[in-house]
């Protein structure tokens, strides 16, 4: 179910018919600012957000192009807003076999709640891939998503050697690729260690993490990704949540600590806040998660307020679970009176 949840907040391209059809704006959302607001949003760069989307429906190169630098000039604006100290701006498409919607996102950081990017520094050197394990992780990882493509994949769940299960070994080449990994962790531990902390690539930290879910203790992948969570790009922060999310649904030997994941609910990327949500889904069952989710009810509120399709029905379906209520998803007033209720402990 997590799995499937994860997918919905990504951009989703269900066919070459589906990216061939018209899409409309469906929402625009602005998490979280007392400076940009949705009515800001909307006044300053409505207009221009209906001319991206007129230009990612025309489907040619040179207007993906121009709807990329547009969005960017848009962001760069965003962010010049007094009282703002980021912005981050995401066009998210979801289709449907009759609909094909998209959804602007001005993810937002004001300067009096920097506390929210409190992350470790970036780091700055540049490392030798050791083994070349870190391009073996991405050469796996294309493969894969290349086969499911083309539907040559199960949907199933894989049996996997590693704490994280991606496309398991479902060819010669993914089994290949995949025995090398497991091999790598095994002698080259400690180098995939220094790459996660040190190397200035982030893509390449994450990769790092991936092929160091194929290590044996699974105590050691915990402890990495918990760590991986304080990491200044979103892409480590993310892969950190995936591996988890693995972990939590398929290892009950283990244990991931809730404090860790409730403050990513406000993460400043979406894309963090998906997968930390669902990530929770799993969890809620035991009565001692639970109760430490009741205390971020009214932020998982603010997610539901988003019309952005991905957020919203994780943090419905999140609020749902803890709250044992059956709410309707839109009665906002609602949602907001039973969570103020309880985050103070009297629910």
């Amino acid at each position: 179910m997590v799995q499937t949840l994860l997918i919905t907040v990504s951009l989703i391209l269900s066919s070459s018919a589906a990216a061939q059809s018209t899409a409309t704006l469906r929402g625009v959302d602005v998490y979280r600012s007392a400076f940009l607001t949705e009515d800001i949003a909307k006044q300053h760069f409505g207009t221009r957000l209906n001319e991206y989307v007129t230009l990612r429906n025309a489907h040619t190169i040179v207007a993906n192009q121009k709807a990329e630098a547009l969005r960017k000039e848009i962001e760069k604006e965003a962010a010049a807003i007094r009282g703002v100290a980021r912005v981050e701006l995401t066009i998210s498409e979801y289709f449907t076999s009759v609909d094909h919607a998209m959804y602007a996102m001005f993810d937002v950081v004001d300067s009096d709640d920097r506390s929210r990017m409190t992350f470790l520094p970036k780091p700055k050197r540049t490392l030798a891939d050791p083994d070349r394990l870190l391009a073996t992780w991405k050469q796996y990882s294309d493969l894969g998503a290349m086969l499911s493509r083309r539907g040559e994949m199960s949907v199933d769940r894989p049996d996997c050697p590693g704490f994280y299960c991606l496309w398991g070994a479902k060819t010669p080449e993914l089994a290949a690729l995949q025995d090398k990994m497991v091999a790598g962790v095994a002698a080259r531990e400690n180098e995939l260690r220094t790459a996660l902390t040190f190397e200035a690539d982030a893509d390449k930290r994450a990769a790092a993490l991936f092929v160091l879910s194929y290590g044996t203790r699974g105590e050691k992948v915990v402890d990495a990704c918990v760590g991986a969570l304080q990491d200044s790009a979103p892409v480590v922060r993310g892969a950190a949540l995936q591996i988890l999310a693995d972990i939590i649904n398929h290892r009950k030997d283990l244990r991931v600590n809730i404090d860790k994941i409730l403050p990513l609910l406000d993460d400043p990327v979406d894309s963090v806040r998906g997968k930390a949500m669902g990530l929770l889904i799993p969890m809620v069952d035991d009565p001692s998660h639970r109760r430490k989710m009741l205390a971020f009810a009214p932020r998982l509120v603010q997610l539901l307020r988003l019309r952005q399709q991905g957020s919203h029905d994780l943090a419905f379906t999140v609020l749902s679970m803890i709250s044992h209520k059956k709410i309707p998803h839109r009665d906002y007033l609602a949602w907001q009176a039973w969570a103020a209720k309880a985050a103070s402990g009297k629910e």
